[in-house]
């Protein structure tokens, strides 16, 4: 055992909801005023579908039996609840979320994966790690401080953080006559950045793999191609995205955690169309976090939007994790034992501690991922069993300044997850090019086990 241990389950996760451990922060929430109008002309596209969630979660139990279905259920309603306030479009996909979900889990095409359950799980580990479930003293601590309080120290330096910084600077009249109090590292900030940060964090991932279905899209127009069919997908337009979105916080780690300036190349414009371009392509990171923005925007009541910019800075910094929770392969190319080909995407814990926080907490997140096995049974049928090989994951944090995330896996997926688990420790941890390097907060090693 370590000097500091940390479990995460599901039965973990629901014995703190009895205890009121994990309740979604709202401090901040709602995020902006809506346009009725405009969210009542969604309603009507929606309920045009004939797809509503009602039905939707009807469909699901046909599919996947009693147990699995009340797993996936009251955590849905709770996520539905949350997202009345903070991501109100979140209705209105729901549907089509669960049904790719589903196609996803009994796929065979790789090691299944679900996100009805993975994502809300990711959001409580995200509360458990930052704030012990409201009792700090229970937080995950490095070096003796609790992590959250790491993220603000570097947040306040506002050196590898400065665009976090130009970024209010240029939106913060409206909320407050004296921001500055804010950029300072004095008890109002920290305590405000302390909320600010776990707010944001907990809707990043709440929400951080709703990209998956465009990812299959993309996936598939791939396939179109190279069976030489034309292909016009409007996610693969990214010139038109970069138009539409490029001054938004979210193309800051694009553009190398700057934003830019007249000292930008002249050549660098054709580069970030094609970093777009493959990120859109290859992984579900962008397109979740375009689509999360986009379906903010398209309800939001704007420009009569007043004194909101923090609320709203919240949305696009949860956006921005969203993205970069998902873009190893594009930092790495198509090599993972050479040198990165985009080392500027690399997450450093002083440049961008929110994102480096929610992929470690989706790395975490593999128990209650469930796995279907198939079995026929006569001629026109097949039994279908739905389960879980992954029961937990124990955090361990040891004073040789290391991280160790080991899981506890059953069944005949051991094999499999172990040689997911040595690529995973050369793709994020490797010491010199991990995708995620938590140094500048003490941490000197991660690696992940299973056991």
């Amino acid at each position: 055992m370590g000097d500091f241990v940390m479990d995460f389950s599901f039965s973990d996760y629901q014995r703190g909801l009895k205890g009121g451990y994990y309740e979604p922060p709202v401090n901040f929430s709602p995020y902006m005023p809506i346009n009725i109008a405009e969210y009542k002309v969604l309603e009507n596209e929606h309920q045009k579908k004939n797809h509503n969630v009602d039905d939707c979660f009807k469909e699901l139990y046909k599919r996947v039996g009693w147990d699995y279905y009340w797993k996936v259920y009251p955590i849905q309603n709770r996520t539905l609840n949350y997202a009345q306030m903070s991501f109100p479009a979140y209705k209105f996909i729901l549907p089509e979320v669960l049904a790719d979900d589903w196609l996803a889990i009994v796929d065979w095409h790789k090691f299944q994966r679900d996100h009805a359950l993975h994502q809300p799980l990711t959001a409580y580990i995200v509360l458990k790690i930052l704030t012990g479930g409201r009792n700090i003293r229970n937080a995950l601590k490095i070096n003796g401080e609790p992590l959250l309080d790491h993220c603000v120290n570097k947040i306040l330096e506002w050196d590898g953080t400065a665009y976090i910084l130009k970024c209010l600077q240029s939106t913060l009249v409206e909320d407050f006559g004296n921001a500055n109090v804010l950029f300072e590292d004095n008890p109002i900030a920290r305590e405000f950045w302390k909320i600010l940060f776990v707010e944001a964090a907990y809707l990043a991932a709440v929400f951080h793999d709703m990209g998956y279905p465009w990812q299959y899209i993309n996936s598939l127009n791939s396939k179109l191609e190279h069976a030489g069919y034309p292909v016009d997908s409007p996610t693969s337009d990214a010139e038109k995205i970069i138009k539409v979105f490029g001054e938004r916080l979210l193309f800051c780690p694009l553009n190398g955690y700057r934003l830019l300036d007249r000292n930008t190349p002249s050549t660098w414009p054709n580069k970030l169309v094609g970093l777009a371009a493959k990120a859109l392509r290859e992984t579900h990171g962008l397109p979740g976090a375009i689509g999360f923005l986009y379906l903010n925007d398209v309800i939001k009541d704007f420009p009569t939007i007043k004194n909101f910019a923090i609320r709203q800075f919240c949305v696009e910094w949860a956006a921005m994790a969203i993205m970069m929770h998902d873009m190893t392969k594009i930092y790495w190319g198509d090599n993972l034992y050479a040198s990165p080909e985009n080392s500027h995407l690399r997450l450093n814990f002083d440049t961008d501690p929110l994102s480096c926080v929610i992929t470690l907490a989706d790395i975490i997140e593999d128990f209650e991922r469930p796995s279907v096995n198939f079995s026929p049974d006569g001629n026109t049928t097949a039994k279908v069993k739905y389960d879980s090989h992954c029961k937990y994951t124990r955090l361990e944090w040891e004073n040789d300044a290391t991280l160790k995330l080991s899981y506890k896996v059953t069944g005949n997926v051991r094999v499999k997850k172990e040689s997911f688990v040595k690529e995973d420790n050369r793709k994020y941890f490797d010491m010199q090019y991990g995708y995620l390097d938590f140094s500048s907060c003490g941490v000197e090693k991660i690696y992940m086990n299973v056991f």
